[in-house]
């Protein structure tokens, strides 16, 4: 598979929001057989609160994208009644069909929409704001608000959960099964090469440590310049940090604007070897079933990648960022959806 660089995408892709647990995966909806839901189910979610819901719900409302994701992946979708119907979950087959349950601006939710739909069960990824999960709370529907995602195993268990939540509980163990298996043969074939040093990059920002993008790049076999250089979370990248890192793989999302044409990044070994890989966006940020889509396309890119020889120490603490975690609240509303929903 040949490196694309800027504008050209990775073909065939399918790693969302974003990281604090989900609650804890019960011991009937294990990886192993084929479990069966029972109701009345009752976890809490990211917000404290205790949800029970009292059968299995026939009218489903999903706020995000990767609620979305994860619900048409355990088949469900014809229980689903309201979408985020918008240009980021456009790859969702029928979601055309279904209402949509957020404003003009793709981000905030529709209240009245979603009331109007009656759900017996309405699910909120991270990025939905307390205050629209309390707001729709107190006009009697049944929310439960998910955590923020930092990992592949966050994935899979948010998957299991949902199953629970919406009696899928078989369904997800067969998606988290072929999920499992898909990472393991990523996993068994990154010790034919050696590791680059990967960048991820979107809009003036970068993935560090316990970030789900930090585990794809590692999973796929990459080094992740930036955790190596003690960035957290989220964090806004100086061309400083960059061209002293000088990372041999750049990572974008093919929806976003790609890199800058700037001297920094021109001078980057990525850059100047065509080696920068844009990824489905969706699949690549969204935390949901198809993440492993990502990994894999990343993993065949990072096989092909060329490695310069290291010629100095690349893992000083650079002040390659000025925020961490933090700094993903400066991001758009619109991005914050389509990257971490």
């Amino acid at each position: 598979m040949s490196l694309k660089i800027r504008s050209i995408s990775v073909a065939t892709l399918l790693v969302v929001s974003l990281l604090i647990a989900v609650a804890p995966v019960g011991a009937q909806s294990g990886s192993h057989g084929s479990p069966e839901c029972s109701f009345p189910v009752s976890e809490t979610d990211a917000t404290g609160r205790n949800v029970t819901v009292e059968e299995r719900p026939e009218r489903i409302v999903v706020l995000q994208a990767s609620a979305a994701q994860t619900v048409w992946e355990l088949d469900a979708t014809d229980r689903v009644v309201g979408a985020p119907v918008v240009s980021y979950t456009e790859y969702l087959d029928g979601i055309e069909d279904k209402t949509n349950v957020l404003n003009a601006d793709e981000f905030s939710v529709n209240r009245e929409a979603v009331v109007e739909l009656e759900a017996d069960l309405v699910l909120a990824p991270n990025v939905v704001p307390d205050d629209t999960v309390a707001s729709l709370r107190e006009a009697e529907q049944t929310v439960f608000k998910f955590g923020f995602g930092t990992s592949l195993g966050f994935v899979a268990e948010k998957t299991e959960l949902t199953g629970r939540l919406i009696g899928s509980c078989s369904e997800a163990a067969e998606t988290n099964a072929a999920y499992y298996d898909r990472i393991e043969a990523v996993e068994n074939g990154t010790d034919d090469y050696e590791a680059p040093r990967v960048l991820h990059y979107s809009d003036g920002f970068t993935a560090g440590a316990n970030t789900f993008i930090d585990e794809i790049i590692t999973t796929a076999g990459g080094t992740n310049v930036a955790a190596e250089n003690g960035v957290e979370g989220y964090g806004e990248l100086n061309e400083e940090a960059l061209v002293e890192w000088d990372p041999e793989v750049i990572v974008i999302a093919d929806d976003g604007p790609g890199i800058p044409d700037s001297e920094a990044f021109d001078s980057t070994f990525a850059v100047r070897n065509d080696q920068v890989v844009a990824l489905d966006g969706n699949y690549l940020s969204q935390p949901g079933p198809r993440i492993v889509i990502a990994l894999e396309e990343l993993a065949a890119a990072l096989e092909a990648a060329e490695t310069a020889e290291p010629t100095e120490d690349q893992t000083d603490d650079t002040p390659g960022f000025g925020i961490g975690v933090a700094s993903i609240a400066l991001l758009s509303a619109a991005l914050l959806a389509r990257r971490f929903g």
